[in-house]
């Protein structure tokens, strides 16, 4: 069929289909979960039909490291899939945030050894990434952010998966038991996606929040990383020179990368203090960045960039079907829809003591943990899964990421593939396709 024809005449009728879903007291005001911001006065919005513009199998909503897993997966077991993205390339967090280093793909198993538990795509993009010289490190990969956005791109693009860049997320129309589209902002106007199943990696819960799924709010530490250039170019011979801190090293020789721990306890749902944090962090960069330049053999430093997006650490989380908790994994819990492992990073408390990072065990994350019990066709992945917030650390990164996207990604194509939805699959089957995709299950 023409395209445009499509556009023309496959229709939502929204406003009829959302109102006829809400009792009349709520139609006055937005619901409790979606109102943030002290309103000033209210509009009514005229209700109007949204184009269809496609439908799939799995709609994704989100490019970053769980996004890209998920739509990856799903797409090589055989579905079709739409990958929506707010921003012009891919990588989330990892490529556009300079949250550089992919943590926890090592943990200590049953021996205390360490043993790499992260595969599966995670594996093969850092492979990948390898290939072209552009990662350091073993235990704790970190590449070139281009180069990373440029393998996600590649491997989506060999897996048929259809990726939809700077296209907003704004909503959903749902059902009785689940998600019917997404609705998406974009240039060509308001449009819709249809699907069977949903992956929701926006990282912030998006999806979840807007088909009223029960979740939780976390405030943390929100920062803005960058990069500085010509740190080979240091001159320790100059006169009154004393060491600084440029940042911890890239393939790059001459770039390093700044993690920046930025402000505690910060709202990340606010966009006024999203707003103020953007200006506050970007400007701080620039100026640390001039006064290293006046430290004696500095003088050739020069601030390279700043991240493209604000480095949200955790803001949503999903209140699942069965949350992760710290002491599960501490303790080699096993589930029986165990969808992958994660390993440790860093120092934790734990009943009284701290456990350091190479002794931290590694944990499963059960397919439980990435579902709600409101919305029968959609997963949860990326660091809005369902975890204990003493688990956040780990819950949040890269690498665990990689784990929950491959592990929604998969589950959601036997869903389409059993006629089933995730929570009544035929776990042998779902396990099975894991393991042909190369992930570690068994703890």
């Amino acid at each position: 069929m023409d395209r445009r024809r499509f556009f023309k005449t496959s229709t939502l009728g929204l406003g009829a289909l959302a109102l006829n879903e809400m009792p009349a007291q709520a139609r006055k005001k937005p619901l409790p979960s979606t109102q943030r911001l002290e309103a000033q006065t209210w509009l009514t919005e005229p209700a109007r039909q949204i184009p269809v513009i496609a439908s799939a199998d799995v709609v994704v909503l989100g490019g970053g490291p769980a996004g890209v897993a998920a739509a990856l997966s799903a797409a090589r077991e055989g579905c079709s899939v739409y990958l929506v993205e707010r921003t012009g390339f891919l990588g989330g967090l990892w490529t556009g945030g300079l949250v550089l280093i992919v943590w926890c793909v090592f943990g200590a198993d049953k021996q205390g050894k360490q043993t790499q538990v992260i595969h599966g795509v995670a594996n093969e993009v850092l492979q990948h990434l390898k290939q072209h010289g552009m990662l350091v490190f073993e235990h704790k990969p970190t590449p070139d952010p281009e180069a990373a956005k440029y393998v996600l791109a590649e491997l989506l693009h060999e897996a048929g998966v259809n990726v939809l860049y700077n296209s907003f997320g704004a909503n959903v129309i749902r059902n009785s038991d689940g998600i019917e589209a997404l609705l998406l902002e974009t240039k060509s106007g308001r449009v819709a996606i249809q699907g069977k199943m949903f992956v929701d990696a926006s990282g912030d819960g998006d999806v979840m929040e807007w088909a009223g799924d029960d979740y939780s709010e976390v405030k943390y530490q929100l920062g803005l990383n960058y990069r500085l250039g010509n740190v080979d170019r240091v001159n320790s011979n100059a006169p009154g020179f004393e060491e600084q801190w440029v940042g911890s090293e890239t393939p790059l020789k001459s770039v390093n990368w700044v993690n920046v721990y930025g402000q505690p306890e910060q709202d990340a749902l606010d966009v006024f203090n999203l707003s103020r944090l953007q200006y506050e962090l970007r400007k701080s960069a620039w100026e640390n960045t001039e006064k290293l330049r006046q430290k004696p053999g500095y003088e050739d430093i020069f601030l390279l960039d700043t991240a493209s997006v604000l480095g949200t650490r955790v803001s949503r989380v999903l209140n699942s079907l069965h949350n992760v908790t710290l002491e599960e994994s501490m303790t080699y819990t096993a589930y029986n829809d165990a969808i992958g492992i994660s390993g440790g990073w860093t120092n934790l408390p734990y009943k009284g003591t701290t456990v350091k990072a190479k002794d931290r065990p590694y944990w499963q994350i059960p397919l439980r943990s990435l579902l709600s019990a409101r919305t029968k066709n959609l997963l949860v992945a990326g660091r809005c899964f369902g975890f204990e917030k003493a688990l956040v650390e780990d819950a949040r990164e890269i690498g665990t990421c990689f784990v929950t996207g491959q592990g929604a990604g998969v589950a959601a194509a036997q869903a389409v593939l059993q006629q089933s939805v995730p929570a009544d699959l035929d776990l042998q089957k779902l396990r099975s396709a894991l393991l042909r995709q190369n992930v570690f299950l068994d703890a």
